[in-house]
C-alpha cells in the first residue's frame, strides 16, 4: 500500500530550476556551479564514484587528520593521502581536509589555545609540506565544527588558532581555500552572535560552510540565518558535510522524499550554496568500528537502493555540478599566481 507523504514547504518540484549562483570572487570559487563532492573515507569514495560515468565523477574527495598529533602522524597522512591520489589519476580530485583541533580525544583539549601559542607550528609546516606534495589546490575547514561541545574550543583562542594556521599557509604559499564550517543543527543551533565569536574576520575565512544531517535541519530557521549572514559576507557557502542521518536510503520512495527532495530544494533556493559533500556510509558500521554513537544513523550507501541511486546520479548531471575533468585538470581558479599544482 502506497504511503501518503506530507508536502512541506521547503520541498521542491524536481523541475525547478536552480537559481543562478552569486559570485563573490572568494578562492577557489566556480563560478556558476555547485562543486560535487563526496566521501568520506577511500572505499567509501570508490563506491560512491563507482555511481557515476566518465563525465560525472565527483570533484572533491573529503580526508581528515588531526593536527595536535605527533609530526610523525602528520607526514604519515599526507604520503598516504598522495598516494591515494596517484593511484586514482589522471583524474584530479581536490581533496577537501578535515583539520581537527583536538589531539583526536572527543571531549577536547583545549588545544586551540596551544595551536594560536605557536605550540604545533612544526605540525603547521608539516601538514604545508603534505599539501604541496599534492600538486593540487585544497580545501581546509580549518578546526571544523567549531561549536560543537564534543571539540571544546574556545572562542578567542580558536580565532588565534585559525590565524596562525592559515597565516603560515599562506606564506608558504600553499594553494588552499579555507572554510569556516559551523556543525548546524548537531551542536543545537546556536545564535548567529553565538558563533559570531568564533569568527577570526573576512579577511581570514575564505569560505563559510556549514555541515546538514537530519531532515529537519533544512526547515530550521537558524540554517536560514546563517546563510544569510554569510551572504552578507560575501562568503561563498560548502555543506560541508551531508548524509540522511536517521533516514538513510533503503526505503527508496520514501528516503528520497524525506530527505533528497527537500536538500535539493535547500540547493536550488539559495545561491550562495557552492559546494556539497555526502558522506556514503553504512553508519551503524563505521559505528561498530570506531566506537561512535552512529547506529541508528541508518545505511546512506547510494549503492544499497537503486531508486536513490538512480535519482541521485540523475540530479547529479545538471550542469549546475560541477564534475572532476576526466582528462585530468583542475576546473577551479587557481588561489595563487604560478602555484606548484599548475
Amino acid at each position: 500500500m502506497a504511503v501518503a507523504l506530507a508536502v512541506h514547504p521547503w520541498h521542491c518540484d524536481a523541475r525547478d530550476p536552480y537559481l543562478a549562483r552569486v559570485e563573490f570572487g572568494a578562492r577557489l570559487e566556480p563560478g556558476n556551479r555547485i562543486i560535487h563532492g563526496a566521501g568520506q573515507d577511500p572505499l567509501g569514495f570508490d563506491a560512491y564514484r563507482a555511481c557515476f560515468d566518465r563525465a560525472h565523477q565527483p570533484l572533491v574527495t573529503m580526508t581528515y587528520i588531526g593536527l595536535c598529533h605527533p609530526v610523525s602522524a602528520v607526514v604519515d597522512w599526507g604520503i598516504r593521502v598522495r598516494g591515494e591520489l596517484a593511484a586514482m589519476s589522471p583524474v584530479a580530485y581536490i581533496p577537501q581536509i578535515g583539520l581537527n583541533l583536538t589531539g583526536g580525544k572527543e571531549d577536547g583539549n583545549n588545544l586551540d589555545g596551544a595551536v594560536a601559542g605557536g605550540a604545533y607550528d612544526v605540525q603547521i609546516d608539516a601538514f604545508a609540506d603534505a599539501v604541496l606534495s599534492f600538486r593540487r589546490p585544497v580545501f581546509i575547514r580549518i578546526g571544523y565544527e567549531f561549536d560543537g561541545s564534543w571539540n571544546n574550543y574556545s572562542p578567542a583562542t580558536f580565532q588565534g588558532a585559525w590565524k596562525r594556521i592559515a597565516g603560515r599557509l599562506r606564506a608558504r604559499s600553499v594553494p588552499f581555500a579555507s572554510i569556516w564550517c559551523a556543525a548546524g543543527g548537531s551542536s543545537g543551533w546556536p545564535t548567529i552572535s553565538r558563533l559570531m565569536e568564533y569568527y577570526p574576520g573576512d579577511a581570514w575565512v575564505d569560505w563559510w560552510g556549514i555541515d546538514i544531517f537530519s531532515k529537519e535541519e533544512f526547515a530550521n530557521p537558524s540554517l536560514e540565518a546563517f546563510l544569510a549572514v554569510a551572504r552578507a559576507h560575501r562568503k561563498p557557502v560548502s555543506i560541508g558535510e551531508m548524509t540522511p542521518r536517521f533516514v538513510g536510503v533503503t526505503e527508496g520512495e520514501r528516503s528520497w522524499a524525506l530527505w533528497f527532495e527537500p536538500m535539493f530544494g535547500l540547493l536550488k533556493r539559495h545561491p550562495e550554496i557552492k559546494a556539497i559533500d555526502y558522506i556514503d556510509w553504512d553508519w551503524k558500521a563505521w559505528s561498530d568500528r570506531l566506537g561512535f554513537p552512529w547506529k541508528d544513523w541508518g545505511d546512506a550507501r547510494l549503492e544499497s537502493n537503486s531508486v536513490v541511486r538512480e535519482r541521485w546520479v540523475k540530479a547529479l548531471s545538471d550542469p549546475i555540478f560541477l564534475n572532476a575533468d576526466p582528462d585530468g585538470g583542475v576546473p577551479l581558479p587557481s588561489p595563487e599566481p604560478g602555484s606548484a599544482w599548475r
